[in-house]
């Protein structure tokens, strides 16, 4: 697959088919066709912190290490702050938060 996205922190992905290591965004925001996902690959005791507070942001819709939104506005803002602030920090000082972190 591939899109434009903006991201922070990288890290190396590996590919399940193919093995190979593919750069990505530890957090990672793309726009799609009718609306916003925003991925993350930074795990709080092995669970992805996103999927820590689905149902909580106000999101259209969640997947493992995703959430989509469609207007800003429906978000959660204090919930997001949350979760953004405590990835910050496990990413910056737990390098295993991230499995293949740089």
């Amino acid at each position: 697959m591939r899109f434009k996205m903006i991201g922070y922190g990288p890290y190396y992905y590996y590919a399940s088919r193919s093995g190979a290591a593919v750069l990505w965004p530890a957090i990672g925001v793309a726009l799609q066709k009718n609306y916003i996902s925003v991925y993350l690959a930074v795990r709080k005791d092995g669970v992805v912190i996103s999927d820590l507070y689905a149902g909580t942001l106000g999101e259209l819709r969640s997947g493992k290490g995703n959430f989509s939104f469609d207007r800003f506005d429906s978000l959660d803002s204090e919930a997001l702050v949350r979760m953004f602030g405590e990835a910050e920090d496990l990413f910056l000082n737990r390098p295993d938060s991230v499995p293949g972190r740089i």
